[in-house]
């Protein structure tokens, strides 16, 4: 949208402040589920991922919630790749 097309009142969507904070959050406890609990993390990422989306389809801080699922899901995905490319697993 340009800003001729853009209706007054009208400003650039706002992002939740923790939208970042449970990025890293996200990606810290994902890691940390693979690396000490590699086959019981999958529960804790799916706990953690359920969590987050009911929190999205509740309409509470949406941003933050899918930004902590994606959080989760690439901390654990990470480590189980470097897990298979390194023969661990």
């Amino acid at each position: 949208m340009s800003g001729a097309e853009r209706k007054p009142g009208q400003g650039s969507p706002t992002v939740s402040a923790a939208t970042i904070p449970l990025l890293f959050l996200g990606l810290v406890i994902g890691f940390f589920a693979g690396y000490f609990l590699l086959w019981w993390g999958v529960l804790v990422v799916i706990a953690l991922s359920a969590a987050a989306f009911a929190a999205v389809m509740a309409g509470k801080s949406r941003d933050a919630a899918t930004a902590a699922i994606l959080g989760v899901l690439a901390g654990y995905g990470i480590l189980v790749l470097l897990a298979i490319f390194r023969g661990v697993l």
